[in-house]
């Protein structure tokens, strides 16, 4: 299945983030996202989400298709439970490896004072004032990032 390596995926991101000292524990991790390759490989793949989830949105998103998936069966790992995943193909011009990119959290609070718990973490912050869905990023390696946000994307696509 597509998802089977999910739970890698995750546990990798939770390490680093608690390498970093960054405690998500008490925070719900919102959905995860998926890298397709080319817009072609985006098709295969949306074909496949469509088996495991019902495709609540598509849309043009920064000059590419980004489709989002409630899930039949949410994915479970530790004391998250995800119910949504996003699939999204690449800008124009991107080299990519089709797989899981992200995960996003939603915040208990403000950006502020989640950065202000953190400070010496290397946030990408250019997304905090972005008006449809500000957020803050943080890379954990070449192919992976965690994101951070006010709002469940299910509940911004309704």
């Amino acid at each position: 299945m597509i998802l089977d390596n999910y739970e890698n995926f995750i546990q990798k991101i939770l390490d680093k983030l608690s390498e970093l000292g960054i405690d998500v524990s008490c925070l719900n991790m919102d959905h995860i996202g998926y890298q397709a390759s080319s817009d072609e490989d985006y098709d295969n793949l949306a074909s496949e989400f469509d088996a495991i989830g019902e495709r609540v949105s598509e849309n043009i998103v920064g000059g590419r298709r980004v489709g989002i998936y409630r899930l039949n069966t949410p994915l479970k790992h530790q004391q998250y439970t995800i119910e949504a995943i996003e699939l999204y193909a690449p800008k124009n011009g991107q080299i990519c490896l089709s797989g899981l990119e992200h995960a996003e959290f939603i915040l208990l609070a403000s950006f502020e004072s989640f950065l202000k718990k953190y400070p010496l973490v290397p946030w990408d912050k250019s997304a905090i004032s972005q008006p449809d869905f500000p957020q803050i990023k943080l890379r954990i390696d070449q192919n992976a990032q965690v994101k951070f946000h006010l709002t469940p994307v299910l509940d911004i696509v309704k």
